[in-house]
């Protein structure tokens, strides 16, 4: 993929999560809810379309299903101790958050997390 599209493609993600992270978070109007979560998708998939339509196939070798399956490990485990981090947090009272701020913590941390492990083993080269 040439990097025109993988940098358009990170920008469509982040601005739609982006989108998801403050509705989580902070008290916004619907409509600029609406229009980043929509920006962020269009971006994305007319990114996609383009990718598909202009591609040279790439080989999926051992070493590239390899580091995808590290990442997604490493993902799982942190998102994980993250949801064992709120449970201890609700326990011991020190902040209170709603349900939908929870979940969306949780997805936040469980689609960043696997995209950076996955970026982190594809610069180290190979996992162990």
């Amino acid at each position: 993929m040439d990097s025109k599209f993988k940098n358009r493609l990170r920008f469509g993600f982040l601005i739609m999560l982006f989108g998801i992270f403050i509705n989580y978070m902070f008290e916004v109007d619907r409509l600029i809810l609406a229009v980043l979560i929509n920006a962020g998708i269009i971006l994305i998939l007319y990114n996609l379309y383009l990718h598909i339509k202009y591609r040279e196939v790439p080989s999926k070798d051992e070493r590239i299903r390899k580091i995808a399956n590290a990442g997604l490990a490493y993902s799982w485990v942190f998102t994980f101790l993250i949801m064992n981090l709120i449970c201890w947090a609700d326990y011991f009272n020190w902040f209170e958050i709603t349900v939908q701020q929870a979940i969306g913590i949780i997805y936040f941390v469980m689609l960043i997390s696997a995209l950076l492990f996955q970026q982190y083993f594809k610069r180290l080269g190979d996992v162990e």
